[in-house]
């Protein structure tokens, strides 16, 4: 594990919101960014089978050298033997390098891609943290003017910061800035904006294994009051799964952004949905703890939604 032998290993979102260029159709904005993320999930898949093959060898080569080295002290008097040390040796070196280094898997483990929508009724709350979220991405250059094209947001899992830099090889060596779906995406996207989150807590069922069969998505930003860390990222996981822990709720997690990588808000609850109309059901129980000081900061003026239709994954 490396340096994570010092603390826990992140799990790391890389989100992107973005919108695309005037006059670029649905359906090929759409297209290119499914094309991206499936580039990236190959690649990284095909980075993984390389690693374990690297490794592999490295292993068996490190172990021979050793026997050489180590021959003239060993006493075999069997040639059978020889087998069976080799095995002793590289089993000890991958024992080894597996404490020492960041293990896999390397890249980008799951990522999903959906499109901002805005729910035709709903509740005046609900309206009003969607209409904070649309404003908060106006503030961000992201809302183009009205009637034209919406926001996108294409989310990244990885397992550590060393994955960033492995994510960045693949989108620049692999796949190529300026080549493949990435390039094409950005000659028809505008500006767009960037973030980093790591995961806190997770609720319900595996969040990854349920993307495919979720209709959508909906994102809550939101801040820390006047309270240290630890009690605000405990009082809230605590109020996620004493609302959203019940029979039939989809999973749910809860996100911090990186020190200073990113703008808008500093957490993320992430929830999927079954449809559009489950949005506000989904989010109620939450409201129902509206007594305690991390319910009311959730749904405080500064508190914010994105709600997404997403593309990718889809079910087959």
């Amino acid at each position: 594990m490396g340096v994570y032998n010092a603390f826990p290993l992140p799990v790391v979102t890389y989100g992107i919101l973005h919108r695309p260029l005037p006059g670029i159709a649905r359906e090929r904005y759409e297209g290119t960014i499914r094309d991206m993320h499936r580039g990236v999930e190959e690649e990284s898949a095909l980075f993984n089978q390389e690693q374990v093959k690297l490794f592999a060898g490295l292993s068996a080569r490190q172990a021979q050298i050793l026997r050489g080295t180590l021959s003239q002290f060993i006493a075999t008097p069997i040639r059978s033997d020889n087998a069976e040390v080799q095995k002793i040796f590289q089993e000890a070196f991958e024992e080894h390098r597996a404490q020492v280094s960041e293990e896999g898997p390397y890249g980008a483990i799951v990522s999903w891609a959906g499109s901002a929508v805005t729910p035709a009724d709903g509740p005046a709350w609900l309206k009003k943290l969607e209409g904070n979220g649309r404003r908060s991405r106006k503030v961000l250059g992201l809302e183009g003017p009205k009637g034209g094209a919406g926001v996108y947001e294409s989310v990244f899992v990885v397992r550590g910061g060393l994955n960033l830099d492995v994510l960045e090889h693949i989108v620049r060596d692999r796949l190529g800035i300026y080549a493949s779906a990435h390039g094409a995406h950005l000659g028809e996207s505008a500006p767009f904006v960037v973030a980093a989150h790591n995961l806190i807590h997770s609720s319900g069922g595996d969040f990854w294994k349920s993307l495919s069969a979720a209709w959508g998505e909906a994102v809550l930003m939101f801040d820390k009051p006047a309270i240290p860390y630890d009690q605000f990222r405990s009082s809230v996981a605590s109020l996620i799964d004493a609302s959203l822990s019940r029979p039939g709720a989809m999973p749910a997690t809860l996100w911090q952004r990186k020190l200073g990588l990113g703008r808008g808000g500093e957490f993320a609850l992430r929830m999927l949905v079954p449809g559009i109309a489950d949005v506000a059901r989904a989010i109620e129980p939450l409201r129902r703890g509206n007594e305690n000081l991390i319910a009311r900061e959730l749904f405080g003026s500064r508190a914010s939604l994105l709600i997404k239709e997403l593309f990718h994954p889809r079910a087959s």
